[in-house]
This record gives C-alpha cells, sequence and structure tokens, in this order.
C-alpha cells in the first residue's frame, strides 16, 4: 500500500511542477508591478491550469497525509540504534594510532618533552 501510495505521490509532485511552471506568469512577485486586473480587482477568471493546480495541490496534501498515517500505523517505537551491536568504540586494534605513554615523560621539568634518543 506505502509503494503505491510513494509512486502515486512522486507522480502528482511531478505533474504539480509541470502544471506551475507551464502557468503564464503573473508578474512582478510579491506585490511589484500591477497591471490592475489581477489579485486586488477580483477580476481574475480562473483558468483551466489553475483549477488543475488547485486539484493537484489538494491531491499531494491528502497523499502526504495518508502516507504520515500509514507510516506512524505501521512503524515501530524502537530506535535504529537499539538493533546495532556496536558500542561506539572499534572492536578491531590498529584502526587508530597509538598514543604514546605519557609516563615515561620526566616529571620533574616544567616542561613536558620526549625522552631523547
Amino acid at each position: 500500500m506505502s509503494n503505491v501510495l510513494l509512486i502515486s505521490h512522486l507522480i502528482v509532485t511531478v505533474f504539480l511542477i509541470l502544471v506551475v511552471l507551464f502557468q503564464r506568469s503573473e508578474g512582478g512577485g510579491l506585490g511589484m508591478g500591477s497591471d490592475n486586473q489581477g489579485f486586488g480587482t477580483g477580476t481574475k477568471s480562473a483558468n483551466p491550469l489553475s483549477k488543475l493546480t488547485w486539484i493537484l495541490t489538494a491531491l499531494f496534501f491528502l497523499i502526504a497525509i495518508m502516507l504520515t498515517i500509514l507510516s506512524i500505523n505501521s512503524g515501530s517505537n524502537t530506535s535504529v540504534f537499539e538493533g546495532s551491536n556496536s558500542t561506539g568504540e572499534s572492536d578491531e586494534k590498529g584502526l587508530a594510532p597509538e598514543l604514546p605513554d605519557l609516563k615515561n615523560f620526566k616529571n620533574s621539568d616544567g616542561v613536558s618533552t620526549p625522552p631523547s634518543e
């Protein structure tokens, strides 16, 4: 069921992008540039592409909500880290460089220097 919804969501998304790109530009984003026949005048006619945009947008949100409900109902409440058997430290030796033993340094000096060869 979720695979069918995912594929239909992908198809609706692609169609929605294409329909938005095919629409005529109204010009003047964010209210810049007005031709007195747009948003505020109330004489805007609904063309078929704008109706199709609303339908595809409604389908997009409906399928997204259905996918969310499906994932909540079929999901498990376990963490993905609970099943892993690594503890954060490497089990294999030799992956990290070994640090020198700091006890070999002279403690009486004010500066820690490595032993001379």
